[in-house]
């Protein structure tokens, strides 16, 4: 009863904060602005998003196997698929990840190592998209004197803090021993154990460049799609500010207030793009396009996860061919 109404909640919370910037913006101004969207630059947003997925896949398959979870690139890229087909669907643009760990556990056994993976395989992503975001804020004349270095830098500061408590030993068993004073015995068992998680990658060099490399790729396709959805809508904001923005909205979105982010990406990107010269209806148009593209480049992660379960009833159990790599 309490998860549906948790459930209830976030819908009733996406759907006021839809209603609040539609009431800002005349009907006239939003037929006009998807009307004018041209189909090959949102194509090629989708075909952005489907590459961003393939990239991250293989980002994640190379944290995984640092934690001895060894499987092939099919299986790999088909459990990345179902998770972020999920994070499109569920209450917020996270839960997938959560459906990634069940998979895995379901599949090897290994929950804790699973979640360690994919977690950091989530850090990654935002470490990246901020320090891509600090440069370009950095060097865009047009947003100084503003306000926005300062979430900026303060995303910058608690990523750094976690960064620190997974990779230095000291700072992370001071952690580990303040919390075992204050948090129940199993909470502090459960972030021992994601602490040695995270310390396997410590001297892993090799493939730290290849997630660096990978990591790159990946979100630079993310905010391209926005950026060729803004093309595809007739706006010629530089592409520095999307890497500005995309960022921080990302971020607000993934906090699980809303359904799927719904209603806390828009409402973020009138603000933010609303900045540098974009109408609210442009704006709207290029979150809601965006978002569009991504829930069709992941739609073969539906699909897989509709087969897995007509062909074997339970979530992971249609990836566990024999073998592995």
């Amino acid at each position: 009863m309490k998860r549906f109404l948790v459930l209830i909640s976030k819908i009733v919370i996406s759907v006021a904060l839809v209603g609040f910037f539609l009431n800002r913006i005349e009907w006239g101004e939003i037929k006009t602005a998807f009307s004018s969207a041209s189909p090959l630059f949102w194509m090629l947003s989708v075909f952005l998003f489907l590459s961003s997925n393939l990239l991250g896949a293989l980002q994640w398959g190379e944290l995984l196997r640092i934690q001895n979870i060894r499987l092939s690139v099919r299986k790999v890229v088909g459990l990345y698929f179902v998770g972020v087909f999920f994070n499109n669907f569920l209450v917020s643009n996270i839960g997938g990840d959560a459906v990634r760990i069940y998979d895995l556990k379901r599949l090897t056994g290994q929950g804790l190592a699973g979640f360690a993976a994919t977690f950091l395989d989530r850090f990654i992503g935002l470490f990246t998209l901020i320090c891509f975001s600090i440069v370009a804020y950095t060097f865009s004349a047009g947003l100084r004197g503003t306000s926005l270095w300062m979430p900026i830098l303060l995303l910058a500061v608690i990523l750094l803090a976690v960064l620190l408590f997974g990779f230095s030993r000291r700072m992370s068993n001071f952690v580990v021993s303040l919390a075992g004073r204050v948090l129940p015995s199993r909470l502090v068992e459960f972030l021992e154990n994601v602490r040695a998680g995270f310390l396997l990658y410590r001297h892993a060099y090799g493939m730290i460049v290849r997630v660096a490399l990978l990591a790159t790729g990946v979100q630079l396709s993310r905010i391209g799609v926005y950026y060729a959805v803004g093309h595809a809508l007739g706006q010629n904001v530089p592409f520095a500010y999307y890497v500005v923005f995309i960022p921080l909205i990302a971020i607000v979105a993934a906090i699980p207030v809303s359904f799927g982010g719904i209603g806390v990406r828009e409402n973020m990107g009138v603000l933010l793009f609303g900045r540098v010269g974009m109408g609210d209806a442009s704006a709207l148009a290029v979150m809601f396009l965006g978002y569009l593209a991504g829930i069709v480049a992941s739609l073969a992660g539906g699909i897989l996860f509709v087969i897995r379960r007509s062909s074997s009833g339970v979530v992971a159990q249609g990836f566990s061919d024999e073998g592995g790599e």
